[in-house]
């Protein structure tokens, strides 16, 4: 510690530094938590011998807005915190040991500093009494542990919000969230199917956040075409890279399976390792969800720890889908 305490116009690396060797029982408290700092949390906390303590608040409209995340929370139990719900909480404090900051950032990118359109935040570092004053008025808040039954009613709860309208949320995550909310009551609509596509290769994010397209296999019996995939107009996909099996973009079907199109032909010729005759039907797609960078969501993340099956596609449930969708949905709004 300093004996001056510092300002801090970014909180990621002192967090980083400070969950790497804590020398005493850790307390956070945050609102809003997304899976990727839950998960730092999680590893930091995974066979420690201090006693690690999170206070949040189980705000559903918040799960159902992508700012926190149940599977983030779920984490950090298998790992040992103590989950506090902490009703009507606001106050963003890290106590780690004998260091300590208060701020105004919650525990997501956006908050830290560690995503590409972060907030603007201040922390200050605390001095050794303030860190024992501010650890003795959480420790007097009214709050109960959480259990991993609480987070399954948290997300059934945030699974039954209507779509927030105007208003409802801070105006610098609008957009976001809003498009995170109209994914959502999309993949509830009982008219469109749940996907996963599996493409080749490594993740390519940037060609995914224009209208695109996907090709599925087939083959031919005698002069007809058969293996037309079951993948139509208005289905949701998630797209998954088998060289990494990232799970890393979710986007709609605009077009039902097509023929050998002209432009995709053309552009398998000039491809290395692409056949269009091996791969005959095309969907085109526009995006609904792309993070800004990957976020290291799995195939077995997504899949609740199933391995990858053969196949180029297969169907989700609702539920694997809208859990994934959360969890990408942090690269999004961060």
């Amino acid at each position: 510690m300093t004996s001056q305490p510092r300002i801090l116009d970014t909180a990621s690396e002192w967090l980083h530094s400070a969950l790497s060797d804590p020398d005493g029982d850790v307390v956070l408290t945050s609102p809003y938590l997304s899976y990727i700092v839950c998960r730092s949390i999680a590893d930091a906390a995974m066979g420690s011998s201090r006693s690690w303590t999170l206070c949040t608040v189980l705000d559903p409209l918040a799960v159902a807005s992508g700012f926190l995340s149940v599977q983030g929370m779920a984490l950090m139990l298998d790992a040992g915190v103590e989950v506090r719900n902490v009703d009507r909480l606001h106050a963003k404090c890290f106590i780690l040991g004998s260091r300590g900051m208060l701020g105004s950032a919650n525990l997501t990118g956006t908050g830290l500093g560690s995503s590409v359109n972060a907030n603007r935040e201040l922390g200050v570092e605390l001095d050794r009494d303030q860190l024992e004053e501010a650890r003795t008025m959480i420790n007097a808040w009214p709050s109960r542990s959480v259990s991993k039954g609480d987070l399954d009613d948290l997300a059934v709860q945030a699974a039954g919000l209507p779509k927030p309208t105007p208003g409802m949320l801070d105006r610098d995550e609008d957009s976001a969230l809003f498009d995170v909310e109209r994914l959502l009551a999309d993949a509830r609509d009982p008219e469109r199917s749940l996907w996963v596509k599996v493409e080749g290769g490594a993740p390519v994010l940037d060609q995914w956040r224009q209208e695109w397209r996907f090709a599925n296999p087939g083959s031919k019996r005698g002069d007809r075409w058969i293996g037309e995939p079951a993948i139509k107009t208005g289905d949701l996909v998630f797209i998954c890279a088998t060289g990494t099996k990232d799970c890393y973009v979710v986007v709609e079907v605009t077009t039902d399976p097509e023929l050998l199109p002209e432009d995709y032909v053309e552009w398998a010729a000039y491809r290395e390792g692409e056949d269009s005759e091996r791969w005959p039907w095309v969907n085109r797609t526009r995006p609904r969800l792309v993070p800004s960078s990957l976020i290291g969501f799995k195939y077995e993340d997504l899949r609740g720890g199933k391995k990858l099956p053969r196949g180029s596609r297969f169907r989700l449930s609702p539920e694997e889908f809208v859990a994934g969708v959360r969890v990408l949905a942090q690269g999004a709004t961060e």
